[in-house]
């Protein structure tokens, strides 16, 4: 049985190396549905023109990554960072952007559950500005390698993080190249699919030891296809965004990477 996939967008983190010209340049060439934008290309491009540009390309935009992190161990850095988030949440509504992905941040030195209660009190700042602009505010769990960013490394954690909080307005990044491993992945996704924000696409070889190093969907051993059904059975109807970076994907080229990675989350569905 063949099912139609999903929205889905293709990330400017995936095609890293190039510019935010060239990556709208080819993806309109390739036929990308939509974009997963990049704050990093958006400032090295110039914020105001940078979204002209995405704008103009007429695009739709899933996602916006990433902003923070909130130094939790700095007060005059966390509140600068929350100001800067209040910037991206309104360039996000600008581009029509479902979600912020926004790394709440990290003190290592810190108990867990101080860190949260410092996290949360930024993270519920923003939740005002997010409801008025209708842009979700995605937190983003990351890998163990870096706990410099984030104090959530772990879906389960971050899922627990949001319920604390209890708005509407506040999400979680569902990164299957971090989150495939964890032992309440199943039930999460069965009974909390609400809470995520946007689905993060790429595959891992097992064996990698170093953070951030991906493969291309298909080529590597998480059980995508099994898992992204999952999401679907459970109701979620929201944005996947491929993002796949690494020795591997600059290896091939992103000119194939981006036409591949489309037809490889497609055959998912199939």
């Amino acid at each position: 049985m063949t099912a139609a996939a999903p929205r889905f967008s293709v990330s400017q983190v995936t095609t890293l190396g190039w510019t935010l010209e060239q990556d709208l340049e080819a993806y309109v060439a390739a036929g990308v549905p939509a974009i997963g934008v990049s704050l990093l290309k958006l400032r090295n491009a110039g914020m105001a023109r940078g979204v002209r540009l995405i704008r103009e390309s007429g695009m739709p935009v899933s996602c916006v990554t990433s902003s923070g992190p909130i130094p939790l161990g700095d007060a005059a850095g966390a509140e600068r960072a929350v100001g800067e988030a209040r910037e991206h949440l309104a360039v996000a509504a600008e581009l029509g952007a479902a979600c912020l992905m926004l790394l709440p941040g990290a003190a290592p030195g810190l108990p867990w559950d101080e860190a949260a209660r410092r996290a949360r009190e930024h993270v519920e700042a923003l939740c005002a500005d997010a409801r008025r602009l209708g842009v979700r505010v995605a937190l983003e769990p990351v890998s163990q390698l870096r706990m410099d960013l984030c104090f959530l490394q772990s879906f389960h954690d971050a899922l627990d993080f949001a319920d604390d909080i209890g708005a509407p307005e506040v999400g979680v990044v569902l990164e299957l190249n971090n989150a495939w491993i964890e032992r309440h992945l199943d039930a999460d996704i069965r009974t909390r699919t609400q809470r995520i924000a946007v689905v993060q696409v790429s595959d891992f070889k097992v064996g990698t030891l170093r953070a951030s190093e991906r493969v291309m969907i298909g080529d590597g051993d998480i059980p995508l296809r099994r898992l992204v059904h999952a999401l679907a059975a459970a109701g979620y109807g929201g944005w996947y965004d491929l993002e796949m970076l690494g020795p591997a994907i600059d290896a091939e080229g992103y000119a194939q990477v981006v036409p591949r990675a489309m037809a490889r989350f497609r055959e998912l569905w199939t």
